[in-house]
């Protein structure tokens, strides 16, 4: 009987922001994944010079830019994240870059490779028919929230992202296994061990959740 760890080579781990999907992605280190992580893929494409970077000059000015011509992300985050039109904006602009960047990378992988794709705009994205298992991990809105606020997120910034994330549910209903992160990570772990036992036909029942 296949497992998914043995059988299933791109797994995508999605979720809420604040959720705790990067710590699920990196868990499955433990597993000899190979882990791309969405945020850090799109900082790189945003490099001074690179075509993500020049197309969001050319749509939002230079006023986002600091004295060395970077990009600042978190100063174009408070702005795009507040406004539908301006997040529509970006997503188009970075969206289809970021997605054959990541087909390049996912096909200079060994054929045997377990890969990982770590990020919150899978759905959007159209991400979703690379993957063959996509895990959506979810905790409380009070518990996001903390956890956010602990990375130096202020009360308005949160309310914004979270505001921002208008395909969540539709990424969830996609999703073949969620787990529950609303507890320790040690318990975390434990959920992240028994879904990589589980038989690769579990992937069939949409609602199967790891408590």
């Amino acid at each position: 009987m296949g497992k998914i760890k043995d059988s299933v080579p791109i797994i995508g781990v999605g979720g809420a922001t604040g959720s705790g999907k990067s710590a699920v992605a990196h868990e499955l280190r433990k597993y000899k994944a190979t882990i791309i992580d969405l945020d850090n893929l799109s900082r790189d494409l945003s490099q001074k010079g690179k075509q993500v970077w020049k197309e969001i000059v050319l749509a939002f000015g230079s006023g986002f830019l600091d004295h060395k011509g970077e990009l600042q992300r978190k100063k174009l985050g408070r702005v795009v994240f507040k406004s539908w039109r301006f997040l529509f904006l970006l997503n188009r602009i970075s969206h289809p870059i970021l997605k054959n960047q990541l087909k390049k990378i996912i096909l200079h992988q060994p054929p045997s490779a377990m890969i990982v794709i770590d990020g919150a705009i899978l759905f959007e994205a159209g991400l979703i028919p690379l993957v063959n298992c996509l895990i959506f991990v979810e905790a409380p809105e009070e518990q996001r929230f903390i956890r956010l606020s602990q990375k130096g997120l202020s009360s308005d910034e949160i309310r914004s992202r979270m505001k921002s994330q208008k395909f969540i549910s539709c990424l969830r209903r996609r999703s073949h296994i969620i787990i529950e992160n609303d507890t320790t990570f040690e318990n975390l772990q434990q959920k992240i061990a028994l879904t990589c036992q589980l038989p690769i036909e579990k992937l069939g029942h949409v609602d199967d959740k790891i408590r």
